[in-house]
């Protein structure tokens, strides 16, 4: 778990069918003597609950679902996986999920697991489009759709995912979206103004000459930051979003924004909860006077733009901020490219 414990399930296969079973109990980590009695005694109660459900399945008296349950709603296995979500710390999947069974509701919340058709699919996204959602949002939500029907496939609760006959052209597609981004002016401005956390207005700031996101932000600790050769330092760490590994140059722009070093395990912020880094990082905005829609991952697209700006090449750009594919850092490109046309273009006519 994100705290650092475990959740404890009982995991088991009936007529070929895995099933998970949670059972609200957590191992917590072993900081007192009280952490480590506290663990034994959940672990010997998790065993007399193992060894019970055991017996139970031996005399076939469990409430277990097991034929009955190829016939699963889609939202009830949306649901399922969402508790596995929220038993697991991944509040912000989980919560994508929650939005997606209240938009299944609402459409036909009856058609079972194996009657999800390209049909259903299709006729779920566009009802979201007509009724308000826009459409990138109901892009996410079909891609997510399309990984819980993958979850379903491999727990064989379906023979395939409809998702994978649908034709490509017919798939939903994100419409480009524009970045919002800082110009330098703008992060000058903002590095003047005052926050009401200024850890969070370090940490953004860190972020605008790192281009790291908030998540790796979040798991950023002091280990991960280590000397160069030449005397320097750099950031090597696992992106949490892509699993790939990055390593970043720190810049005495960023380096001027991190905190006194503490212990190797410890982080580098105290960050508090997503939506009070936003609440303080749009009144920040606010009182700078600059008049735009700001994110904690707007940093991270100021970062890309900033180092195609004063000439760092895509492909260098490609690796400091950890893409799988050059398509997605072209989109900065483009966002230069523009900016320069703009430039040549306000040039006063002579």
């Amino acid at each position: 778990m994100k705290n650092g414990g475990t959740s404890l399930f009982l995991d088991y296969v009936i007529e070929g069918v895995r099933h998970k079973e949670y059972l609200k109990m957590y191992i917590v980590p072993e900081k007192t003597r009280i952490d480590k009695i506290q663990n034994a005694h959940t672990l010997k109660t998790a065993q007399a609950m193992k060894a019970k459900r055991i017996v139970e399945l031996q005399d076939g008296k469990a409430h277990i679902k097991t034929t009955s349950e190829k016939n699963m709603t889609l939202l009830d296995y949306i649901r399922r996986r969402e508790e596995i979500y929220i038993n697991g710390g991944h509040q912000p999947y989980s919560k994508i999920l929650h939005n997606i069974s209240v938009w299944i509701e609402r459409f036909n919340g009856r058609v079972t697991l194996r009657g999800v058709t390209n049909e259903y699919l299709l006729g779920l996204y566009r009802y979201m489009l007509n009724n308000g959602l826009s459409e990138n949002s109901a892009c996410v939500y079909f891609d997510n759709l399309n990984s819980v029907l993958n979850h379903a496939y491999r727990d064989g609760l379906i023979e395939e995912n409809p998702v994978w006959r649908m034709d490509k052209t017919l798939r939903p597609s994100h419409p480009e979206v524009i970045r919002e981004y800082l110009t330098l002016d703008e992060v000058r401005i903002l590095m003047r103004t005052p926050a009401k956390m200024e850890c969070v207005k370090n940490a953004f700031l860190f972020s605008c000459f790192t281009g790291l996101r908030i998540s790796d932000v979040e798991n950023l600790t002091w280990a991960k930051i280590k000397p160069t050769s030449d005397g320097g330092w750099q950031v090597e760490a696992r992106q949490k979003k892509t699993k790939n590994i990055v390593v970043v140059p720190l810049s005495e722009n960023a380096l001027n924004y991190l905190p006194e070093r503490g212990a190797p395990s410890d982080n580098v912020w105290e960050l508090p909860k997503r939506d009070t880094i936003s609440n303080v990082i749009k009144s920040w905005v606010a009182s700078s006077g600059i008049q735009k829609k700001i994110t904690f991952h707007t940093a991270r697209h100021t970062n890309a733009t900033l180092l195609l700006t004063y000439g760092a090449d895509i492909y260098t750009v490609m690796s400091l901020l950890g893409h799988r594919r050059v398509s997605t850092t072209e989109i900065y490109a483009k966002i230069v490219n523009e900016k320069k046309v703009t430039a040549v273009m306000n040039i006063p006519r002579i």
